[in-house]
């Protein structure tokens, strides 16, 4: 499981980030070293520079843009065992506290994706007090938003349609997009400042966006959720001590 947010980056280390993804798509074997010569930076810079980003280190980092980290596994029992041993609290961690600083969330996805965002809507309706929305098209979507809203969206692939317009809406209004993937896309990171990237482990390439399951998409949910009710449950606590003083 991986995460990108752009955001995090200053604006040399977001020189860094574009220069690399563009290298590293023509040479998927570029050493740390050359990285450093490319971006006119030390070999420590880009080290730190991946680490900020969340990888532990270049050589994951490398491994990631290029594609190398991915394999397909068609059996799809030993792909969630392997998607389950491969899970990241850390990025659960992230996503929680990113979630609660907007005022509005917006939940999509196409097909049976949209399937998650309505779970996820059900589920974070018990946890956060403040309007929440899964649709079912774009077009909702522009209606609904406002400064500060946070749009969700959920894609198995990302090839079934291109979410660029949709995109340049949500950043005019002043609004954030976080792309939920299972599959990584390097043009996703090109483009998009909030990625999360589920798994490693691709499911069979023959079949359909449509006709891939939605397993992880639903693990990552019910883990955010859990996360949100332990911090509710630590804060009540908090409260409780604090007024007993």
């Amino acid at each position: 499981m991986y995460i990108v947010n752009k955001e995090l980056l200053n604006t040399l280390e977001k020189n860094i980030y574009s220069i690399l993804i563009n290298e590293i798509k023509q040479n998927n074997t570029l050493s740390i070293t050359d990285a450093g010569i490319i971006c006119n930076c030390s070999a420590s810079k880009i080290s730190k520079f991946v680490q900020k980003l969340g990888f532990k280190n270049y050589k994951e980092y490398l491994a990631f843009i290029s594609g190398q980290i991915f394999s397909v596994i068609p059996d799809e029992n030993e792909r969630l065992h392997k998607f389950l041993d491969d899970y990241n609290d850390e990025i659960i961690d992230q996503f929680t506290s990113h979630i609660q600083k907007f005022e509005k969330i917006i939940l999509f996805g196409y097909g049976p994706s949209f399937i998650a965002g309505q779970y996820f809507e059900y589920k974070l309706r018990n946890q956060l007090d403040i309007p929440i929305w899964a649709v079912a098209h774009e077009t909702s979507i522009i209606d609904l938003l406002s400064k500060n809203s946070l749009v969700i969206i959920f894609s198995i692939t990302g090839q079934f349609k291109s979410f660029t317009e949709l995109y340049d809406n949500i950043i005019s209004k002043n609004s954030k997009a976080a792309f939920i993937l299972e599959e990584g896309r390097t043009d996703f990171l090109e483009r998009y400042d909030y990625t999360i990237t589920l798994s490693n482990f691709i499911q069979n390439p023959e079949l359909l966006p449509h006709e891939k399951t939605r397993t992880t998409f639903f693990t990552f949910i019910e883990t955010v959720i859990k996360k949100l009710e332990n911090s509710s449950f630590e804060n009540t606590l908090k409260y409780r001590k604090k007024t007993q003083l």
